[in-house]
Parts: structure tokens; C-alpha cells; sequence
């Protein structure tokens, strides 16, 4: 788990400034993160970037009421909120030549609504306690032969997918597609978001990409740029890329994990490693313990949809339960021991919508109140751990309607996001299940019209 450096990483506003000028950067695409991990964005020529990274910016405060399909989820009095550029956010821009992208932060009353910020704190936490974190993610997503506008036309529904001929790990599309890939690998490659690999998975157009270890921030970023980017590499090439952890009843559910490690701040020694025992230390344990812990309270960070919570059922490989075994993978939480550098935690409970920020935020948030607290895990799962319920545990919520209310009602989710967060996330995820439950489907008229 060797850390990746990221290309630029200018330190402060004045390094960022002089990147911006010795690369020759005309155009910087500035934006913001919302609350479901969408970068939004304008398009600023690079002096008024410049400008901005020394005197502040402003974004119009509705992002954190944002919804699908540009929707708001409340009618507020909107208006612009002072930002802050994150001159270490700095990198280049994989669509179009000479240009770079930064990320910003709300910096008043909002930022206690941003899930970015929201990871900074835990980040910040973890500092505190002599704990740098580090991290990477893996993703799966579908690729269809269908466009914007004929996924539109057809109602988004009998899709086809590309590649047909794609099973998972197998040599077939790697060869059959290898153009493809290379040419997508090198695009994010452009925009610093270098693939550890790509590989097929579960069948017709289904692949999987692993990010780099880095600075968790920037893992973070990485991956929800990882999404941006291959969603419109995609498009360019005439084809739609979904990270939806349910596309349909025919598609395998899609994961999204993001994968932890600790090393200590000053020396850099990994700490999560053991030389005896399972290979695990005591702080590992702690962590681990934390997360099992956190998990029933704080599901919505890691699902906010009700699309993610029908990715929980059997016959997919998604996890269903608050276990963790030593690389087991039908573990919540996989413990994968080796090398003091190779030692790492995967949450393997996410799905491919997840937001990165917020899924960081929640495990390294419970792992941390696990080792402030002292806490023991309960032994490793060796059996398929799916359906495991352990009663310090109990069950994971099945909704989002379930995991919302849970959540609210959390004092350890209050005390570790703020209640600011917690009601302004949970009011969301609620208002998101109330729309969902008003619409009717054709499933639902074909199995109950003639029945009831």
C-alpha cells in the first residue's frame, strides 16, 4: 500500500498560483462536491482563479439541498456563500488541453453540511491523535452502448450493454477492447487519477478499477473524480457508464469500497500491522471494533438511496451484516494482513453511488471512537458472513427509510458529525424515500393489477 503522491500538491495559494503559470494553464474548472459526491463546477480563465485562491470565492449555497435530476430538496432563500479554494486540490484537466481543476469548500454556516469537510474533521481528529490516514477505493461500474439521449428515448429501460461478451476475469474484453482501455487508463491518468487496474467482473460490460493509496483527502477526491471522469470519457466515446448499485433486476450489484490504512505521523510506520497473532495489531482491532460498531447507526453514509439498499439481497456478493474476517470478502469489513504496508481495512459494504467523502468520513470516524474508546471486536468471521448478525450488533437497516431514522435518532452519529449534519443528511435521505414510495412501477402493476 505504497502512497501514490498526487502530481502537483501545491502547498499553499502562492505554489498553486506559480503551477498554474509555469504549466501554462488558461482555464481552471473550480467547483464543489454536493451531498451525493457530484462535482459542481464553473468554468474561471486561470488569473481569476489566481485571484481567487488568495481573496476567497463564492458558490450559491443550495448545493447541500441538491437533488437528482437538478431537483432541490427544500425552498430555501438561496444566495451566494463565501468558499475556499483547496490550493492542494490543484490538478490537471483531463478534457481539454491547458486547463486544470480545483476543489472548493463552503467555508460559513454550510460547511458543516459538506461531506468533505466533514472527512477534514476526522481527518483533522486522526492527526490529533498522531494518526495519519491513507487510503484507496475500488469501483464497479456497467458500461452500456446506449447515449444520453437514447437511454431518454428508451425510458431508461432495455438497455444494452457493450461488450455482451464480458465475464468476469476473463481475458476476452482486455483483448477485445484493449484500445479502449488504454485510451481510458491514459484520460485519468491526464487528471491524476492513475488506476492501480482495471479488470473484467460480473459479466456483459462490467468492469472494475482500483484508485491509488493516498492522503485520505485526496482519496476521497480521487475517487469521486474517478466517477466524473469515466462517466464522461464514456460519453465521448458514444457509450454511458452507471455506477448505480442496481442498474436492473438482469445486472449485478455494483460495489464501491473504499479501503483504509494508519501509520503513525511522525515516524510514518504503518500501524495497523502485526508480526504475530493474525497479523493485525491491537489499534487495528480497536479500529475494527469501532467500525462493527458504528455501522448500524450510520448506514446512510455509506447508502443514500434507495437504490443502494436493493443491492442487499441474496445473489448479489454485497455484504449484508456488521462481520469482518481476515480477507474474507463476504465480511463487512475485510482485514487484508501482509506486509506492515500492505495491511489495510476494506469496507466492502458500499455500493458504486456511494459518496467517497462521506463513506471515508463514516470509517474512519467509528474506527478512531474505536481506539479513543478501547473497544474489541468480536472474533473473525471464518464462515460466509453475509446473513451473520452479531447481537453486540444486531442487524444492519434493509432501507433507507429504516437507516435514516436510525440515524437520527443516533447519538453516536450526533456526536461524532454534529447535529447540524446529521438532521440536515437524514431530513435528505428521508425526503428521497417519500419520492420513491410515490412512484409505481410496472413490476408492481404486473404482480398486483389482476391480484388485488
Amino acid at each position: 500500500m505504497s502512497i501514490t503522491p498526487p502530481r502537483w500538491a501545491p502547498s499553499d495559494p502562492t505554489a498553486a498560483c506559480l503551477i498554474l503559470e509555469r504549466q501554462g494553464i488558461e482555464y481552471v474548472h473550480a467547483g464543489l462536491f454536493d451531498t451525493e459526491g457530484v462535482f459542481r463546477e464553473k468554468r474561471l480563465p486561470a488569473s481569476l482563479c489566481a485571484e481567487y485562491l488568495h481573496r476567497g470565492w463564492s458558490f450559491i449555497d443550495a448545493l447541500p439541498y441538491w437533488g437528482p435530476n437538478d431537483t432541490v430538496r427544500a425552498d430555501r432563500p438561496y444566495q451566494h456563500a463565501p468558499c475556499a479554494l483547496d490550493p492542494a486540490s490543484l490538478r490537471p484537466y483531463p478534457f481539454e488541453p491547458n486547463s486544470a481543476l480545483i476543489v472548493a469548500d463552503y467555508t460559513a454556516a454550510n460547511r458543516a453540511l459538506s461531506p468533505r469537510a466533514l472527512l477534514g474533521q476526522q481527518i483533522a481528529r486522526a492527526a490529533d491523535l498522531g494518526l495519519e490516514a491513507c487510503g484507496g477505493s475500488e469501483f464497479e461500474f456497467i458500461l452500456l452502448a446506449e447515449t444520453p439521449a437514447s437511454l431518454s428515448a428508451k425510458g431508461y429501460a432495455n438497455l444494452t450493454t457493450h461488450a455482451p461478451e464480458n465475464r468476469c476475469w476473463a481475458g476476452l474484453y482486455p483483448a477485445t477492447g484493449a484500445h479502449f482501455i488504454r485510451d481510458y487508463v491514459d484520460s485519468l491518468g491526464a487528471g491524476d487519477v492513475p488506476l492501480h487496474h482495471v479488470c473484467a467482473e460480473l459479466g456483459p460490460g462490467c468492469l472494475e478499477a482500483a484508485l491509488p493509496t493516498r492522503a485520505l483527502l485526496n482519496a476521497a477526491d480521487d475517487a469521486a473524480l474517478f466517477k466524473l471522469f469515466t462517466k464522461a470519457f464514456a460519453i465521448t466515446r458514444g457509450l454511458t457508464a452507471s455506477f448505480m448499485a442496481q442498474l436492473s433486476d438482469d445486472h449485478p450489484g455494483l460495489g464501491g469500497h473504499p479501503i483504509i490504512s494508519l501509520r503513525d505521523v511522525r515516524s510514518g510506520q504503518w500501524l495497523l500491522h502485526a508480526d504475530d497473532g493474525n497479523g493485525l495489531s491491537a489499534l487495528a482491532h480497536h479500529f475494527i471494533a469501532g467500525v462493527l460498531q458504528g455501522l448500524p447507526d450510520l448506514m446512510p453514509m455509506l447508502a443514500s438511496t434507495v437504490n443502494a439498499y436493493r443491492r442487499y439481497v441474496p445473489g448479489n456478493w454485497a455484504p449484508r451484516s456488521a462481520t469482518w474476517g481476515l480477507g474474507n470478502y463476504t465480511c463487512g469489513l475485510r482485514a487484508i494482513t501482509g506486509a506492515p504496508a500492505d495491511t489495510r481495512l476494506e469496507l466492502r459494504l458500499p455500493g458504486a453511488d456511494m459518496n467517497p467523502h462521506l463513506a471515508f468520513a463514516m470509517l474512519l470516524g467509528a474506527g478512531l471512537n474505536g481506539i479513543e474508546q478501547g473497544l474489541t471486536p468480536p472474533p473473525a468471521s471464518r464462515d460466509i458472513g453475509r446473513e451473520q448478525v452479531h447481537p453486540e450488533f444486531g442487524p444492519l437497516p434493509r432501507t433507507l427509510l429504516e437507516a435514516a431514522e436510525r440515524m437520527q435518532r443516533s447519538p453516536l452519529a450526533r456526536g461524532l458529525f454534529g447535529a447540524s449534519f446529521v438532521d440536515h443528511f437524514c431530513a435528505n435521505c428521508l425526503h428521497e424515500d417519500t419520492l420513491m414510495r410515490r412512484h409505481v412501477s410496472a413490476f408492481e402493476r404486473q404482480r398486483y393489477f389482476h391480484h388485488v
